[in-house]
């Protein structure tokens, strides 16, 4: 209920201060497991994304950092976002992550780790793979552009779900991580020259 009220009330204020332009809506499948992914650009990356791009219900992995303020911490925990210790194995996020994934959720990641302005390069972390691969859910890659300025346009290009069928069953090991990662990462650039 208090996601879907924040969510509400967000949405609003987004739709008034922005001109929002989303394309590829269809793609995202109405039940079972799902991770969406997208390039990060600011901070608002995934407000945006929980307000617009499905009605269903997305747990975040958010840098453990944020939930240092009791306040902001009391808030993410009601927004079921999860927080990750950003540069180590997590074991405790990436159970988190799966739990959401297999009772048949979504799960929000953003594959840089990190935000990455437009035009910069930054290798991504292999988390996105692992947990596609452990949980066998379907990926699907979101292009964001945009600057955030009041009044400017936002602009997000859905792309079709992906899956990692040709890794499952396989060791995860960090060559094969690194290179599902890899073809993530390309299919969210893709999406992004042709918007």
């Amino acid at each position: 209920m208090f996601y879907n009220i924040v969510r509400f009330l967000v949405s609003i204020y987004l739709k008034i201060f922005y001109k929002i332009e989303i394309s590829g809506k269809e793609n995202i499948p109405s039940e079972g497991s799902l991770i969406l992914t997208s390039n990060h650009i600011h901070w608002a990356d995934p407000i945006l994304i929980a307000c617009e791009v499905t009605n269903r219900k997305i747990s975040f992995l958010g840098k453990h950092e944020l939930f240092k303020n009791p306040i902001l911490r009391w808030l993410l925990n009601n927004l079921t976002v999860i927080p990750i210790r950003r540069g180590e194995a997590d074991v405790t996020a990436i159970k988190s992550a799966l739990r959401v994934l297999k009772s048949g959720k979504i799960l929000g990641i953003f594959p840089e780790g990190t935000r990455v302005k437009t035009g910069e390069e930054k290798k991504p972390e292999s988390g996105t793979a692992l947990l596609a691969i452990k949980s066998k859910s379907k990926i699907v890659p979101i292009g964001i552009e945009g600057s955030y300025k009041l009044g400017s346009k936002l602009k997000l290009i859905i792309g079709t779900p992906i899956e990692l069928n040709e890794y499952y069953g396989k060791k995860p090991d960090k060559e094969n991580l690194e290179k599902a990662s890899s073809e993530i990462m390309k299919k969210i650039k893709e999406l992004l020259s042709k918007g």
